[in-house]
């Protein structure tokens, strides 16, 4: 499949999505975590700015601060019923990042 057909067949299904989500047929569960989800990596594929000098990143280290849409979409997979132990594992996050989103949640 070429990059043009990539990208229309992503518009059309985030078009599909769209008209879903805006039916309102019951609360869809679902296509709300597949949405969040697909939204955090989306981002994760878009361009991010340089860091300036005198910031180094460290390797192997994950960030326990998380982003909105990444904090929004560990949320509805929390709130979906996934164990939070294959969460932390999906996004590659501590448990304990982790747990204090679900404790955010209760």
């Amino acid at each position: 499949m070429s990059d043009a057909q990539l990208a229309k067949h992503l518009g059309q299904l985030v078009d599909e999505l769209q008209r879903r989500m805006e039916t309102g047929r019951g609360s869809r569960p679902e296509l709300k975590a597949a949405v969040r989800n697909a939204s955090v990596f989306l981002e994760r594929l878009s361009p991010r700015p340089s860091k300036p000098r005198g910031q180094s990143s460290r390797p192997g280290k994950t960030s326990s601060t998380l982003q909105e849409g990444q904090r929004k979409a560990v949320r509805a997979a929390l709130l979906a019923g996934v164990a939070p132990s294959q969460v932390a594992k999906h996004f590659g996050l501590p448990l304990a990042t982790i747990r204090q989103v679900l404790a955010e949640v209760a």
